[in-house]
């Protein structure tokens, strides 16, 4: 673990250095809006595109052919990830009033009556034998989270790791619970200086079962694991987006598909390649993805 703590820190020193351009910093806040938005919502089910998402936030262009929701929780979503800049700009403390505020900005419009207040009915997660705290819990479990936050705040990536691992367990929401803790542990990650953890629709699988292991069996290596690599994925994706790696012009780049079918494996092995760190990609386009060099 220490190895790839110590390659986070290596690449937060050079996003740092790549954000110090007033143009970088724009062009990021404006891609993580939608791509943060895109993914997270789409981790709870939401079936829009990037594309669709990217339009319904900057232009409120909409389409028939998917349901209302969908763009609401878009839009939502991008609402809310200002608030979460607002919080950092401002250096304001994160309270337990800030988060609700989040919260209430996630579920404006869809569900008014719990939108911004802790649940009051007993839950369980679909799919999972988690069993979930008692809604008379809530309160104080949350009280005692704010304290363990605020006395644990320093500026390490497992202290915003650890944070979101101990909101959703807690699931002090009917709704919107990943949404608003992936939020806050990006909040604490940008606010100590590193990339925000996207996690990908691809993802979602393994994310999941990785929290289910802590919370069925107490076991949280397999999460602090996971959620580093893909801190340090994230990282790559966005200091390959704002420096660009030097690629001759007769240089014939690939998509996953392409480069897979050129070694003659399937897509979901070089996927496994990366992130294990055997290959690593030439360059990513602005919406994420990696691109391949045939050498």
């Amino acid at each position: 673990m220490q190895e790839i703590l110590n390659e986070i820190e290596e690449n937060k020193r050079k996003l740092s250095k790549l954000l110090e351009n007033i143009d970088n910093k724009k062009e990021l806040i404006n891609w993580l809006k939608t791509e943060l938005s895109y993914t997270s919502n789409a981790i709870e089910g939401n079936t829009l595109t990037r594309k669709e998402t990217q339009l319904v936030i900057e232009e409120n262009l909409t389409s028939s052919s998917k349901p209302l929701r969908n763009y609401i929780e878009a839009v939502n979503h991008a609402k809310a990830f200002e608030k979460i800049l607002e919080l950092i700009f401002n250096d304001s403390e994160i309270t337990e009033k800030s988060i609700l505020d989040v919260h209430q900005t996630i579920l404006n419009g869809l569900d008014d009556m719990n939108a911004g207040f802790y649940r009051s009915c007993r839950v369980r997660i679909s799919g999972s034998n988690t069993i979930l705290p008692n809604p008379l819990k809530v309160p104080q479990l949350m009280t005692e989270f704010y304290d363990w936050l605020n006395k644990h705040l320093t500026n390490q990536p497992l202290t915003a790791i650890i944070a979101h691992l101990k909101f959703v367990s807690i699931h002090p929401f009917t709704d919107g619970n990943g949404r608003t803790a992936r939020l806050l542990m990006n909040l604490l990650l940008i606010k100590f200086g590193y990339a925000p953890i996207i996690v990908r629709p691809t993802d979602r699988k393994k994310y999941l079962s990785a929290i289910e292991k802590y919370q069925t069996a107490n076991n949280d290596e397999t999460y602090l694991k996971f959620m580093l690599r893909l801190l340090n994925r994230s990282q790559k994706v966005i200091i390959n987006m704002l420096a660009p790696a030097e690629i001759e012009p007769s240089t014939e780049l690939l998509t996953i598909s392409k480069y897979a079918k050129y070694k003659g494996v399937p897509t979901s092995t070089i996927r496994y390649w990366v992130e294990i760190g055997k290959i690593e990609p030439t360059s990513y386009t602005n919406a994420g993805y990696m691109l391949f060099k045939k050498d």
